[in-house]
Order: C-alpha cells, then structure tokens, then sequence
C-alpha cells in the first residue's frame, strides 16, 4: 500500500472513531457540532472521511467527548505521515514539471479541504441565522405578554448561539444578518433588564445593541437600537439622554419605520418631563403625520417592534406625555379605544401602563374612585409581570393622588404597590455578551 492509500485509510479511520465516540457520549451530529463550534455538515463529513480538518478540530473533540486524547494523537500521526510523504522526492510528471517547481505551483490537499470545509461551515450558519432571527422575532413579539424572568430563561441558548456564531467564519451578508440579529436580541435584553431592575446591565446591553447595529452597517437597526437605549434612559430618570438617544435614532432612520416610536416614544415622552410643552405638541403632530406613510395592518404593535408603531400605540404614548405636562383633554376617549386593543392582544405592560394613565386622568376629573379601580386592575394585571414601567406608573398615579392618600380605594392602591415592592428573590444574572 502507497503512502497516500495508507493516509486516506487513517484518516476514514479516524472519522469512524469519532462516529463511534460521539454516539457513545450520546451526542447527536447537531450538538456536537454544537458544542465544538463547527457546522452539522462538517461533523457529518469527517465521519465519513470526505473532510479533514485541522488539529484544533480534533482537540475541541477530544474534551467535548473527554476521550483523554486519543483524537488528537491519531490525527498527529497522520498529518507526519503526510509531511513525510510530501518530503519525499517526486518523480517529474513531465519534463516541464519537476518535484523543485510542483512545492511551489500546488497547496497541500488539506488547505484546499479547508476551503471546501468553510463553504459548507456557511450552509449550516444560514439555517442557524434563521433559526436565530425567528426566534428573537418572537421573543420581542412575547416581550409585553410574558414575565420578564421567563423570557431571559429562553434567550439563554439563543445568546450561546450568537457566541457560537461569532467564534466562525461567515461570509458577508451573513455576517451583516448575525450582527444584525445580536443588536436585537442585545436590545431585547436591554428591555428585560430594565424590568427586572437591573439597571447597569440594561444600559450595557443597550449600549452593545447600537454597537452591534453599527458594525452590521445596517441605519435601521442603528434607529432602532437607539429607541431602545431611549427607553432605558427614560425609565432611569436619563430624560435628556432619552432625549438625545432619540434624536440621534432619527437622524439614522431616513425615511425608515422607526421614525414614529422615536418621535412619540423617544422625544414627545422625554421633553413632557424636561416641561417642553410646544416640544411635545410638534413631536405629536410629527408621529401623526408619519403614521399615515405607514397605513396600519390591524395588528396592535409591540414595545419593541421592528416595524412602524401603530395608530393606537402612538396614541398612548401621547396620552401619556400629556398627562406628565398635565393636560388631559381628549386624553380619556384615546386611552379608552387604546385599552381595548391592548386587552384583546393580551399586552399585559400597555394593558396596564394605559389604565394608570387613564386613572390620572380620573383624578384631574375629580373622581377618585374610578381613578382607584383602574390603577388596582393595573396592578393586578401584572402581578406576575412586575415591570418596571408599571413600578413606576403607578408611582407617578400615587404622586398625583397624595392629596387622596387617606382614601381608602386610593391607599389600597398604596398598599398593594408596597407589597409588590418586597425585597423577592435576585433576578437572573446578565447573559454574557458576545466577544
């Protein structure tokens, strides 16, 4: 047997013995490939002996499958075998073509194998990127209607998943969707932190959104990140940041969809607390004049939607800047229709942000008791959920009150804030961040 018979025999060898391990480790193709970081196809081909990957490969194999080495060390042989094969005189193919000149024209068979390898490495990431993109699609869709906690719970392997892709080798436009798909799963972390309290993690996740959207190159999702850093400023009390976050967002997003939850999310809400009431009467005409450029699908938009924001949405939003300057004309029948639409979506964070808001509205309305009902049918609402916007909503509804505070719907209210505010157990930690 020739010494290239020989090594191709080691090496379908080899692949075998990986086949044999991995099935005794109880791993599927899929998670091995997983856990190794290589592509399904990869591990599917170098069992089979149609593909031979470098030494790294063989070591990720050996401590994912704890095999004491023994991977490694077979692939150490082979790849001296071939080197010692490749040492060896050659005899001229022809008289243009001597062994001195064949060193320099050819690669070696493993760097063309390489190459094969990252094409097909790329063929899998683009089932992965879908995976990847469908799921944080319905994770910020399930962002308004499942507690905070629940939903960290089901991004952790998305996260480990952007890890992995991150580590690889993609080409362009996939790398463009990759970052593009991490600056909205990062956004969306951002959000869930907030509501869990943990505010440094929400600023950082929110900061890495944007930075994420910036090297994906993508204006849109830039605007988007920069609506979502907005929001976590103005729920920190940041409302100049808010402010200016969202200032910057609109300067990226051209004529794109964001516009409007910049404009009515982002600017309307922050200038009503810096006292900017014609800011917030031009931020409102502005948000109602885009809305039209976005003719509306029926659907009730979410918090964090990668579309234009709805007509209700945008209604509520204003609703609630006006009720912050103290103004509550026309406020009622708004929040009245928006209530609705929240209600037969099952939004729980807008079902119950508009009934606070509607409640204040009740107490400049001099009528206490309805005031009352509302903010405890908020509360009750979101018992499970605790976000922070509802927190600090119904803070706001007790501020407005204190004049009230001695009446008994009113310091229901009170109590039953007090008791949702006990100390409870820590949040999950923060997901560690791509690298």
């Amino acid at each position: 047997m020739g010494d290239h018979d020989e090594i191709t025999t080691a090496r379908h060898a080899l692949g075998r013995h990986l086949a044999h391990l991995r099935k005794d480790a109880g791993h599927t193709q899929h998670s091995l490939a997983r856990l190794v970081q290589y592509g399904r196809s990869s591990i599917a081909n170098t069992e089979t002996g149609r593909q031979h990957p470098e030494r790294p490969f063989w070591t990720r194999c050996d401590q994912m499958l704890r095999t004491g080495g023994v991977l490694t060390a077979e692939y150490d042989r082979i790849a001296d075998l071939n080197h010692r094969r490749h040492r060896s005189p050659a005899r001229p193919r022809s008289a243009s073509l001597t062994s001195d000149n064949a060193a320099v024209w050819w690669e070696p068979e493993d760097t063309i194998a390489a190459r094969r390898s990252a094409l097909t490495t790329s063929i899998d990431d683009d089932a992965r990127l879908a995976h990847l993109e469908d799921e944080v699609r319905q994770a910020i869709a399930d962002n308004e209607r499942c507690p905070p906690a629940t939903l960290v719970a089901r991004l952790r392997p998305l996260r480990a998943c952007v890890d992995q892709l991150m580590a690889g080798r993609q080409h362009p436009p996939q790398r463009a969707r990759l970052y593009t798909a991490a600056a909205h799963l990062s956004g969306l972390l951002a959000a869930l932190a907030l509501d869990l309290r943990a505010f440094r993690v929400a600023h950082a996740y929110a900061a890495e959104a944007f930075d994420l959207a910036h090297a994906a190159q993508q204006p849109d999702t830039q605007a988007w990140a920069r609506a979502t850093q907005s929001l976590v400023a103005f729920y920190t009390g940041n409302h100049r940041d808010a402010l200016a976050y969202a200032e910057d967002g609109l300067r990226h997003a051209g004529t794109g969809p964001h516009r409007i939850r910049l404009t009515i999310n982002g600017q309307a809400r922050a200038l009503a607390h810096l006292g900017d009431r014609h800011g917030v009467d031009r931020a409102v005409d502005r948000a109602f004049r885009l809305l039209t450029e976005h003719p509306p699908d029926g659907q009730v938009s979410t918090s964090l939607t990668l579309g234009p924001y709805c007509p209700l949405r945008t209604a509520a939003n204003a609703a609630t800047a006006y009720l912050t300057l103290g103004h509550t004309t026309d406020v009622a029948s708004h929040l009245t229709t928006a209530i609705a639409a929240f209600d037969t979506a099952q939004l729980r964070g807008p079902q119950a942000l508009s009934r606070l808001d509607l409640a204040t509205a009740h107490l400049h309305a001099d009528d206490p008791d309805q005031a009352a009902e509302l903010a405890l049918q908020a509360l009750t609402l979101t018992a499970d959920q605790r976000f922070e916007s509802v927190h600090q909503r119904t803070h706001q509804f007790l501020t407005a009150a204190h004049p009230l505070r001695h009446h008994r719907r009113i310091q229901d209210v009170a109590d039953l804030l007090a008791d949702r505010t006990q100390p409870r157990a820590a949040p999950p930690a923060g997901l560690r961040s791509p690298t």
